[in-house]
């Protein structure tokens, strides 16, 4: 059954290929998609204005406010990873032995080892 269709088909498209590809080959066929490309692209834009109005009546954010957020939180971010960048460039070339925490404050890699070495007391009477 499935031969049958396809044997159908493979029929079908020798006999249309041939001026389908002459009409997308025309000048006439290319205005035509340039112009419907156009309208189409209008329609969107006009489209988008008012739904943009309609969401700020009734004061729900659009797409572009949310694009907007987007991208001045990515903003931050790379701001804040240069800030992290800078704050470890500066405790690997500070004297000493103080080493940025992850908490933001720097602590004394001396007490850190310390509270590392620190024996574990462990009473146990049998």
């Amino acid at each position: 059954m499935a031969k049958q269709w396809r044997e159908i088909y493979d029929e079908w498209e020798k006999a249309v290929a041939p001026g389908l590809q002459q009409l997308t080959a025309s000048d006439g066929f290319r205005d035509f998609m340039a112009a419907s490309a156009k309208v189409t692209s209008a329609l969107t834009a006009e489209f988008e204005r008012a739904s943009r109005r309609w969401l700020h009546f009734w004061n729900l954010p659009a797409a572009t406010d949310v694009r907007k957020l987007r991208q001045q939180v990515a903003a931050v971010d790379r701001e804040l990873k240069g800030l992290k960048n800078l704050v470890f460039e500066v405790a690997a070339a500070a004297p000493g032995d103080v080493a940025p925490a992850t908490n933001g404050a720097a602590q004394p890699v001396s007490s850190k080892l310390a509270a590392k070495k620190a024996p574990a007391k462990t009473a146990s009477k049998a």
